[in-house]
């Protein structure tokens, strides 16, 4: 059922669609609407939560909550790093996203051998009537960095340079993770257009745990390509998309 603009914007509403999708449900981490309840709920679950506006684009006023020892807790938004003691957690929380819509969302352990944070934006676009992968590149967030965003000092970088450098997968490794993500990406593209079905582009936004599971962190509906592909080494693939665009339908 196709639904307003509005509501596909929304985080919540596209993880819900996701999460009630057979073959794409697995790859969706945890996510709720932001309340007292769901954010105990979430935290009584896994040691690393974040916070996200519902909203939200460009990795603005996310928010990772992290437990410690001693019923302490790490919250971390951009270089802003504070340490609250449980009992004023959500007191804490609630300074900070105000009466904002936010999701709370688990936190999936996507790093590089190096232990630097990373994900993946994959674009894709409806050519013809039909979905194709216009692209897909991955964004080295800084050591310590809870977003990989080029608007917060993430770097872009080719997937085979991530994949061989930073993950260090063999060959085999290699195009086998590609066809894992090309099918996954197409399954919730297609998905989430029969929800909006005039936008003819998305870009889903993936990260990968040290099993080599792939999770869905979101999908973007008005995606750019200059904060991603245009600072690239090779600008083939920004070039690609560039293409596809024009005779996307």
């Amino acid at each position: 059922m196709a639904i307003e603009k509005h509501h596909v914007k929304s985080k919540l509403a596209v993880a819900y669609q996701l999460i009630h999708t057979p073959r794409i449900s697995r790859h969706i981490p945890d996510t709720e609407l932001l309340r007292e309840s769901s954010f105990y709920r979430m935290l009584s679950k896994h040691d690393k939560i974040y916070l996200k506006p519902d909203q939200g684009r460009k990795s603005r006023g996310v928010i990772r909550v992290e437990r410690l020892r001693d019923d302490s807790y790490k919250l971390r938004q951009g270089t802003e790093v504070n340490y609250v003691d449980g009992k004023d957690l959500w007191t804490s929380v609630k300074g900070i996203t105000e009466d904002s819509r936010y999701v709370v969302q688990r936190a999936v352990d996507s790093v590089t051998k190096g232990g630097r944070p990373f994900d993946l934006r994959c674009h894709s676009l409806r050519v013809r009537g039909k979905w194709k992968v216009g692209g897909i590149c991955g964004r080295l967030g800084e050591h310590g960095s809870i977003v990989t965003t080029s608007h917060y000092g993430g770097t872009p970088v080719l997937l085979r340079t991530l994949f061989k450098r930073h993950l260090e997968y063999t060959a085999k490794e290699r195009i086998k993770m590609n066809r894992k993500l090309e099918r996954c990406v197409l399954r919730t593209v297609r998905r989430v257009s029969q929800m909006y079905p005039n936008l003819k582009e998305f870009a889903v936004d993936i990260g990968i745990d040290r099993h080599k599971k792939i999770w869905i962190y979101e999908v973007n509906i008005e995606p750019l390509i200059r904060g991603n592909f245009k600072l690239l080494p090779d600008q083939a693939l920004f070039r690609k998309i560039k293409r596809m665009r024009e005779i996307a339908r």
